[in-house]
């Protein structure tokens, strides 16, 4: 299982303090430890993702739960209406963010904030987050990572200025999080309520072709 290099940190020294147990005579501390290597290989997993043919489709940013579907009068990086999708990430989801389309990174605005939990409505607007905005071909786009309890980190990969191929890797978020992207209300929604989606590979949107 092929794990995201972030992660290795973490799995290395608990299995660094699994084998000083054993040494120690610690069984039971040692097994603990074992587990917890496992457990955070299981988080930090990295699959493969390809996006479905048609560049005019829309891939979603993150795996997890579609928890909101809101619709904004205008959006000020949009200039215009907009639809924001909510996606929470769960601890057995990847936490690995994903390009939804092809674009370059306009800005990236980290800013901090507290650790509510993510599924929390007011989470979205107090929690430390990153904000991504996306200019796109026929399409421009806001993409927001926030952390939650479990969360403390947010690692993006891209830059200003950087170009991004629909479904490239943009960022990782440490532990339960959750992910919004909002689009200009011109975008047809390609995905409902509670739905499950996975980076890079479920359609959420569609534009003109």
């Amino acid at each position: 299982m092929r794990v995201a290099k972030e992660g290795l940190r973490v799995i290395l020294a608990a299995v660094g303090l699994a084998v000083l147990s054993g040494v120690f005579g610690l069984g039971g501390l040692a097994l603990f430890f074992v587990l917890l290597a496992c457990a955070f290989t299981f988080f930090f997993r990295d699959p493969d993702r390809v996006p479905p043919v048609g560049e005019h489709l829309l891939v979603s940013p993150a795996d997890g739960e579609v928890l909101g579907l809101e619709t904004l009068d205008t959006h000020p990086a949009l200039g215009g209406p907009a639809t924001r999708i909510i996606i929470f990430l769960s601890l057995l989801d990847v936490h690995i963010v994903r390009a939804p389309f092809a674009a370059t990174v306009a800005s990236v605005d980290h800013r901090p904030g507290k650790f509510l939990p993510a599924y929390r409505p007011e989470a979205g607007e107090q929690n430390e987050s990153t904000t991504l905005v996306l200019k796109g071909g026929r399409v421009d786009a806001v993409m927001k990572m926030s952390v939650g309890v479990a969360a403390r980190r947010i690692k993006s990969f891209v830059r200003p200025g950087d170009a991004v191929a629909r479904g490239q890797k943009a960022g990782l978020m440490f532990f339960g999080s959750r992910v919004e992207l909002t689009l200009p209300r011109s975008v047809t929604i390609r995905t409902s309520l509670h739905g499950k989606v996975k980076a890079g590979q479920t359609v959420i949107g569609e534009v003109q072709p």
